[in-house]
């Protein structure tokens, strides 16, 4: 038995789960459970790359021994004479394996993955989102937030089992088929949702990478929003620092709240330490630890308080580490358009920042071999890459829509899977089905990278992705990976249920999946018609529709021959240039990812009302659209703070003497007040 290549796909997998987890999260600030939890969630996401072209490769095997045993046995022929037969016809596959050791691993896969998804994840994820202080509390609330979650999938889940108990004989298996068919049901229709955008933008965003002038003016126009964003987060975080101090003052040592207390002002941010650092001194050295604290009236402000602090100190931290890197993206992008036109082919560096180590040893000493490299080679290659991309997600629409068609075979996946077939050249249909997979996997995968849905969830390849967005992205994984897989032996045609032969070979994979045909409207209807709808959403993706109506709405969005666009990139140059000066020929951490003064602050709204006529930063921050995060209600929760003085100054004052939070937009002229922008899809 030829385990080899088992082995090396389950490292290899292991290993790039291990690094895209190292490079999104950061393992010294997340509970080891969730590391654990979302290692295994992604390890098997990935794994199912690797391992279903084995399976395929074996199956085509199987079906080879099966019709050669057939065609070629009779009743004179030995048994050795037969099986030398089968051997020389059909060679075994270089990565052989027992059928039952897939049988073993596909069942540990699936049903950890099932669990994980269903039951462990939405529940680690409630609980990492509570503002509790004690384990007792966290568990309370992760149960009363999922109960809705939980009861709505009983239902579902309760209704497709009275359908089959009423039609079918339900036993023991087609309850088995039951979980699985709603469970792929409800992963494919995320799945077409997910392939209907990343099979565009994932060729597009390559070949706009070619494009520096248009690059450079999206970062621009990042740049603008980014900004104003740091500005809305550093509002709030004051605000709440400002609630800590006061809370400092009203709960003395002997309150039995003092230690909740103790642990917000250890996470606040290090630029507001020093504005609560005065009135814990006193009370350093004293610890309550009694946790009865059902009867105490400040409990849930506390708790809201907590929770607020922890959300937005992430959020500012990746703003700023954001800011750092997008304004290296955008200097790096000016140097190679300024260098562009030159005609000495000479790359001469203009940007105040630092080289990488990389370019200081290989560029330094040859300017002309970095011209060639950024800028003639770089936006080529980058050209044909994002048109080969274009090239196979049209390849992937057209067999999504026509896979169905057995005789003749339509689907160009089954045709060159079928070739290789024939020539029972197993390594090519290993390669081809892992590529091709893999393909699926990126365009899917990327929508869930992509997607930033009211800061509440977003993920950043610079270790400033947090546990709730790390545990919403491995729940997404393990629900599409399965439903993406079954699709692609429908595009292949090595399922039954597509082919209407039941004398093909079937993967093990299928097996443990089990017949689909349980329920028709699911098996005949569903999963055969329903992946037609990529080509609709393609077309809509490749229009920027949603981004267009999201715009007609108020929700910034980048776009090349838009006005307000044109003015956010403007804007964009303009902190490029005052990024410049702050530099002043010094190559030191930027000046404006620090923490912006009550005056820069104040300017930069007065900039934007004579630029723009708002009367508030346009952003792409919306945390503050929820009603947990809105400090009005923070400020009437139970306890009573003091009255608000003159001196304390309202975030924005707008005509006619109203007051609203700093992500709220006022047209000039008008008591019309329009959300913050939302950018659900990070699209370039």
């Amino acid at each position: 038995m030829s385990s080899g290549a088992l082995v090396f796909d389950v490292i290899f997998s292991c290993l790039i789960t291990l690094i895209f987890l190292y490079r999104c999260g950061n393992y010294r600030r997340q509970h080891p459970l969730t590391t654990t939890a979302v290692f295994i969630s992604w390890f098997f996401s990935v794994l199912f790359i690797f391992l279903l072209p084995l399976d395929i490769s074996l199956a085509a095997y199987r079906e080879c021994t099966r019709y050669k045993s057939t065609t070629e046995s009779t009743i004179n022929t030995d048994n050795l004479n037969q099986n030398n037969s089968i051997t020389d016809s059909c060679p075994r596959p270089w990565s052989y394996v027992d059928p039952q050791s897939y049988g073993v691993l596909w069942r540990i896969i699936y049903w950890t993955s099932q669990v994980l998804t269903w039951l462990v994840l939405p529940f680690m994820q409630s609980i990492c989102q509570t503002g509790e202080f004690y384990l007792k509390g966290k568990i309370r609330y992760a149960l009363r937030s999922n109960l809705f979650y939980y009861g709505t999938l009983l239902l579902i889940f309760g209704v497709l089992v009275i359908y089959v108990a009423i039609n079918y004989n339900l036993n023991a298996s087609n309850f088995k088929v039951t979980v699985i068919a709603a469970s792929t049901t409800w992963g494919l229709f995320l799945l077409v949702l997910m392939l209907g955008y990343g099979l565009v933008q994932v060729p597009l965003n390559v070949y706009n990478h070619s494009r520096t002038s248009y690059m450079l003016s999206h970062i621009q126009f990042k740049l603008s929003q980014l900004y104003n964003e740091k500005i809305d987060i550093e509002e709030r975080l004051e605000s709440l620092v400002d609630e800590v101090s006061k809370l400092c003052l009203e709960i003395k040592y002997n309150d039995p709240l003092r230690p909740c207390l103790e642990q917000i002002v250890k996470i606040i941010p290090e630029q507001y330490a020093n504005r609560v650092k005065l009135t814990m001194d006193d009370y350093e050295d004293y610890r309550i630890t009694s946790n009865n604290l059902t009867d105490l009236p400040t409990e849930k402000r506390l708790i809201k308080l907590h929770r607020l602090l922890k959300k937005n100190k992430h959020i500012h931290h990746r703003i700023q580490a954001s800011w750092i890197h997008m304004i290296h993206e955008a200097f790096y992008l000016e140097d190679i358009l300024n260098n562009e036109n030159n005609t000495n082919h000479s790359f001469v560096k203009q940007s105040p920042l630092p080289r990488s180590w990389l370019r200081q040893k290989i560029f330094d000493e040859h300017p002309i071999l970095e011209w060639y490299t950024f800028c003639l080679i770089r936006p080529l290659a980058l050209r044909m890459v994002g048109i080969v991309l274009g090239g196979i997600s049209i390849v992937v629409i057209w067999s999504e829509m026509t896979f169905f068609s057995a005789k003749p075979v339509l689907s160009i996946f089954a045709q060159c899977v079928n070739a290789a077939r024939r020539h029972y050249d197993y390594f090519t249909i290993e390669v081809f089905c892992c590529l091709s997979i893999a393909y699926l996997c990126l365009c899917a995968y990327y929508t869930i990278f992509r997607i930033r849905i009211f800061n509440y969830f977003y993920l950043s390849l610079y270790h400033l992705t947090d546990e709730n967005s790390l545990i919403f992205a491995a729940t997404f994984l393990c629900r599409l990976t399965a439903p993406l897989s079954y699709n692609f032996l429908g595009m292949i045609h090595m399922d039954q249920a597509i082919t209407k032969q039941t004398d093909r070979e079937e993967t093990v994979f299928t097996t443990i999946m089990g017949g689909m045909n349980v329920i028709p409207i699911i098996s005949k209807g569903f999963n055969f018609y329903f992946p037609m709808l990529i080509c609709i959403l393609c077309v809509g993706t490749y229009f920027r529709l949603g981004s267009r109506c999201l715009h007609i709405f108020g929700v910034r969005q980048f776009f090349d021959d838009d006005e307000i666009s044109a003015e956010y990139i403007e804007d964009g140059k303009n902190l490029m240039k005052r990024e410049r000066r702050n530099y002043g020929g010094n190559e030191t951490l930027s000046t404006m990812a620090n923490t912006t003064t009550a005056t820069q602050r104040r300017d930069r709204r007065k900039e934007l009302e004579e630029k723009y006529g708002l009367r508030s930063t346009t952003t792409d921050f919306t945390t503050s659209t929820s009603r947990d995060d809105r400090l009005l209600d923070l400020k009437s929760e139970t306890r009573q703070l003091r009255p608000l003085t003159s001196s304390d100054e309202p975030l924005i004052t707008v005509d006619n003497n109203q007051t609203v939070s700093s992500n709220t937009t006022v047209l000039p002229g008008s008591s019309r007040r329009i959300a913050p922008p939302t950018d659900i899809f990070n699209d370039v």
